[in-house]
């Protein structure tokens, strides 16, 4: 059995990278209760708000600020600007960094890093390489992110959200590469159990009934956000689906577009149509995966991992200037499997086409069993149990 360890958790400086390590948190504290965990994170971003928040708190309802303790830098991305100025910025701020991350491994006698991405991993990865701590690099979408593959090859194990990435074994030193899906929290994974309206036959497959006069449960969101792209799409098909007897839909706009939205395309009414629900933001995100058939949304890689684990049969519309197209691989890569529906945002029927692929869905509901089929197929429940025990066994 591996001992408990004292274990620096990295990634950031946004939810899709910060929920995965959290995740794996968890596991870690539920296996190892006497590990000590601390987070390396960006002082004045999510991570540090998450971090210090007491009512964030994780599937057995203890907060995760209890049992993990942030300790934040002042890293800053690499600059797009072909101005030298900057780029002599951003070296003495990561060797600043750097530095400063180095200091806390010592300080705390990291036994492993574990790290999701994002430039706030970069200097936790460069500590470890420095002060000879092994690390776990996981990369949560079908393309690599850029600090992880400028630190994947001295990697103890690179774990993948996705298995398109598994020729790199190459390109990591220790040639260990395993692809564990991406971890979802206990608290989602629960939820999923516990409030879904369809028929389950074992985790973690969950079936819509066979029942053809059955309503079909639509969920729109682009994200915390929200996604005005998507928000505009749906209010030009509105009245189709308003008046389609099959469905019941909620749609979540993201705060800061719910009172335009609300005031442009219902007449200031939130409540004008029947079936159709529009809401601001929501912390109850599981409980509306639990009971939704089809999903419109975008592709990033947490969202995905959530649409499969609740094998909510997903429309993804890709965030078009996400970082090396990387939303579109991830969705490609369920598309691939049968598993998904993929729509450009730039395409010139855009909207027309969600209509299309919905009423598609809804008039075929063989299809839509098929579909979840294939994403119970692809769920990894237990990536995060999966994760917790690689990082506890590494020596």
């Amino acid at each position: 059995m591996a001992k408990a360890k004292n274990i620096a958790l990295t990634g950031g400086a946004t939810g899709g990278h910060i929920y995965p390590c959290l995740a794996v948190a968890e596991a870690i504290i539920e296996e190892k209760p006497r590990s000590k965990l601390f987070y390396i994170g960006h002082q004045d971003k999510l991570e540090a708000e998450l971090l210090n928040n007491e009512d964030l708190t994780d599937g057995q309802n203890r907060a995760y600020s209890n049992y993990i303790k942030f300790l934040g830098l002042e890293a800053e991305p690499l600059p797009r600007s072909k101005n030298p100025l900057a780029y002599l910025s951003f070296v003495w701020k990561f060797w600043s960094s750097v530095q400063l991350a180095s200091r806390y491994l010592k300080e705390n006698k990291i036994d492993v890093v574990f790290g999701t991405g994002g430039y706030v991993a970069g200097p936790a990865f460069a500590a470890a390489i420095l002060n000879k701590i092994p690390y776990i690099i996981h990369n949560l979408d079908a393309h690599m992110g850029l600090a992880n593959r400028f630190f994947v090859k001295d990697a103890a194990v690179l774990t993948l959200g996705f298995p398109d990435l598994e020729d790199l074994r190459s390109e990591v030193k220790s040639g260990k590469v395993e692809h564990t899906g991406n971890p979802v929290s206990s608290k989602f994974i629960s939820v999923i159990a516990s409030d879904s309206e369809a028929i389950q036959t074992g985790s973690p497959r969950r079936f819509a009934p066979r029942d053809d006069n059955r309503k079909i449960k639509l969920l729109i969101t682009g994200g915390s956000q929200g996604a005005q792209s998507i928000n505009e799409a749906i209010a030009s098909i509105l009245p189709q689906l308003a008046d389609n007897p099959q469905l019941n839909i909620i749609h979540v706009t993201g705060a800061k577009l719910y009172d335009d939205y609300v005031e442009k395309h219902l007449d200031g009414k939130a409540d004008k149509y029947s079936n159709y629900k529009v809401i601001a933001y929501t912390h109850q995100m599981p409980k509306l995966c639990a009971n939704a058939d089809i999903a419109i949304c975008r592709s990033g890689a947490m969202t995905i991992a959530e649409m499969v684990a609740s094998q909510v049969v997903p429309i993804f519309i890709p965030l078009p200037w996400a970082a090396h197209d990387h939303q579109t691989l991830n969705a490609q890569s369920l598309v691939n499997e049968s598993a998904a529906i993929m729509i450009k945002q730039n395409d010139p029927e855009f909207a027309q086409r969600i209509l299309d692929c919905l009423n598609k869905l809804i008039g075929d509901r063989e299809m839509l069993q098929y579909m979840q089929n294939k994403l119970a197929d692809l769920a990894k429940p237990d990536a995060a149990n999966k994760l917790a025990e690689l990082v506890l066994g590494l020596k």
